[in-house]
């Protein structure tokens, strides 16, 4: 078979519901994306690639609707896309964006409904949609705060990091800036939803805990990737800020999914972002069905 961005889906944990919102694609030589080595995405018979032997990855974001609170996890890449040029690659890797709000609306949600962004890092496609394309600083969802980490603004608010074409643009940390809340592990910016830090792809990157009467599920970000990341965490992402770092806490995040049964939502992974880790079974790693 070959891979795919993920469509809108819903995993439903009991009074809390998980909904990720597509905004766009993310295409790569395996290569250029792994480049110590690739060949561990192939050995497990995993749908990573496309009829092209590109890498797909999903972009968007994840909408966390719980009680009356409407809470998203990032918010995109926007219309826009980012070429990531390397050199001696014919086919180079790209990031596009663009149909997040459309997404949103399929769902009956509206920007200004969003009381809440929960922000995992800063990297361009993960803040696109808080402003808009002409930077003129008007966020998109007027009524939500943004919450981050400490190590996360610090940062990319240093001057040696301005320009780069994966972090946030000025208008971007303007808006932040302007409603900045701060996460730390173990606090609960909303009820339910539990912070857990998982540094190494950025210095404060974060994953979030989502508990519902049912069920629990661990929102991860790009502390992984790719599903292979999982059963083999020593593959390494080439934007990966501290290499050693980020493997630590993928090997981390293996094991918590596989000993306590969260659902693992991986916001980037192509086809299914909602799957099911077990290492004791054949497959291992069982996308949930919408």
């Amino acid at each position: 078979m070959s891979a795919s961005p993920a469509v809108t889906t819903t995993l439903d944990l009991g009074g809390t519901t998980l909904t990720y919102l597509p905004d766009g694609e993310f295409r790569a030589e395996p290569g250029v994306a792994y480049p110590a080595g690739h060949d561990d995405l192939f050995a497990d018979d995993l749908d990573v690639v496309d009829g092209d032997g590109l890498l797909v990855l999903s972009v968007g974001a994840v909408l966390i609707s719980t009680g009356e609170r409407r809470v998203l996890v990032d918010a995109g890449i926007g219309a826009r896309t980012i070429p990531l040029v390397r050199p001696g690659t014919t086919r180079d890797a790209y990031m596009r964006g663009g149909t997040l709000l459309d997404s949103l609306h399929e769902v009956g949600v509206e920007p200004g409904d969003v009381d809440a962004v929960l922000l995992t890092h800063l990297h361009a496609d993960h803040v696109g949609w808080l402003g808009n394309e002409a930077g003129d600083g008007v966020p998109t969802f007027p009524n939500a705060e943004l919450w981050l980490s400490e190590d996360e603004w610090d940062f990319w608010t240093r001057p040696e990091q301005r320009g780069d074409p994966v972090g946030p643009r000025p208008h971007e940390l303007e808006i932040i800036g302007a409603r900045r809340r701060s996460l730390v592990e173990g606090c609960e910016p909303v009820v339910g939803v539990r912070t857990v830090a998982t540094p190494g792809h950025t210095p404060g990157h974060l994953a979030f805990a989502v508990r519902g009467t049912r069920g629990h599920a661990l929102v991860v970000g790009d502390a992984v990737h790719c599903p292979a990341e999982v059963l083999h965490p020593h593959l390494a992402w080439v934007g990966d800020h501290d290499a050693a770092a980020a493997i630590r806490t993928r090997v981390d995040l293996a094991d918590r999914v596989g000993r306590d049964g969260a659902v693992l939502v991986g916001p980037h992974f192509p086809d299914a972002v909602f799957r099911r880790y077990d290492p004791a079974a054949t497959p291992s790693l069982t996308p949930l069905a919408p």
